[in-house]
């Protein structure tokens, strides 16, 4: 009965880390117009294996997470939001140069986009902190087994929901035509830049 609290509770932590659209939600959607869900799944893979990672790491070190990232100040913040906003001046000049009859496509194999991903979201301490967190608070995870169980959890529920945002851009990018898909490209290069500058103010905000 335990076991299966804890994976329960886990699900339910996969998808509170998982479900509010930020960036990264942002870029997958993205990723699935522009490559479809074959070539995006890397992507979605990689965001999963950071939240199982840092889930790992928090159940691991429990209540020593926090300390030591909060140590590292605003630099991960400042330099997540840098990459967000090179990342959107990139994919808005690609955008640009696209003809009338292709839409925008990122560039790089799967191998590429997985290594991108894992890095754009291991940027994010936020997680980490997160899981720390609930590792220090969750009673069910009284043994290494629950914690495995709760492990598993978080790893499915996180990879179901980062797969099903690159298949809802995916479910779009036959539906829509040339124009439209860099229109979503546009857009979403957009809100991906924005999120990047309110991360770097709020870092430099931090740093003063």
């Amino acid at each position: 009965m335990d076991l299966l609290l804890a994976f329960v509770a886990g699900l339910a932590a996969g998808i509170g880390v998982a479900a509010p659209l930020g960036p990264i939600g942002v870029l997958l959607i993205n990723e699935g117009i522009a490559r479809g869900f074959r070539a995006g799944a890397p992507s979605a893979i990689a965001v999963a294996v950071v939240d199982l990672s840092y889930c790992t790491a928090a159940l691991a070190i429990g209540a020593l997470a926090q300390p030591v990232i909060a140590g590292w100040g605003a630099w991960p913040q400042a330099i997540g939001g840098a990459v967000l906003i090179l990342l959107a001046a990139v994919g808005l000049h690609r955008t640009g140069r696209q003809g009338a009859a292709a839409p925008a496509t990122p560039a790089g194999p799967g191998a590429g986009r997985f290594v991108l991903f894992l890095g754009l979201t291991a940027l994010n301490p936020a997680t980490l902190i997160y899981f720390a967190a609930l590792a220090v608070g969750l009673t069910v995870l009284n043994s290494p087994l629950a914690a495995v169980a709760f492990v598993v959890g978080v790893g499915l529920a996180s990879g179901g929901w980062q797969l099903a945002l690159v298949a809802l851009g995916a479910s779009l990018r036959g539906r829509t035509t040339p124009r439209t898909q860099r229109l979503t490209a546009l857009v979403g290069n957009l809100i991906v830049a924005t999120l990047g500058a309110i991360m770097l103010i709020g870092a430099g905000l931090s740093l003063r």
